[in-house]
């Protein structure tokens, strides 16, 4: 199954953000959108593109749906001040997760790995997970054995020109 573009770019951008309240809490930040996704486009209208837009969503997404409070919302949508992980948001973040190795890690290690290994399947299935998890509204569900993608090897080049 072919995950949508701007679905993928929700995951990279909710990993993103519960990996940096995490490494932050209990401490309240400042998440502008240029700092998760790049410097942000504006129109001739002042608008901003469509990915800082659905970035700045995503953040008050993941408010509404109580993993992270805020206090105000940034002039002009760039961000949010006062951010930090709700108590419900950080359990799940330190709850045990399975990979389909038999491997057990928590949800916040797995998710630094997967950015550290630019493994966006997996911080994909692992946004998933937490989402499923966050959920109220389903019939309590054993916690499923999560599958994790191949690795690859990346070179990266670091001779600067």
């Amino acid at each position: 199954m072919t995950i949508p573009p701007h679905i993928d770019e929700f995951y990279f951008v909710a990993g993103e953000v519960l990996n940096a309240l995490y490494a932050a809490f209990p401490t309240r930040q400042l998440l502008l959108v240029e700092d998760i996704r790049g410097p942000i486009q504006w129109d001739i209208t002042g608008l901003p593109d469509r990915k800082s837009r659905a970035c700045f969503e995503s953040l008050i997404w993941l408010a509404e749906h109580g993993l992270l409070s805020y206090r105000t919302v940034e002039p002009r949508d760039i961000g949010i001040e006062g951010a930090v992980l709700t108590q419900h948001g950080f359990v799940l973040l330190t709850a045990m997760v399975e990979w389909d190795d038999g491997t057990q890690i928590s949800r916040i290690n797995a998710l630094r790995q997967a950015r550290k290994d630019r493994a966006y399947d997996d911080l994909g299935v692992l946004v998933q997970d937490l989402l499923r998890a966050n959920c109220v509204w389903g019939a309590p569900t054993a916690q499923p054995v999560l599958k994790r993608s191949q690795s690859l090897d990346v070179q990266l080049d670091d001779a600067t020109d």
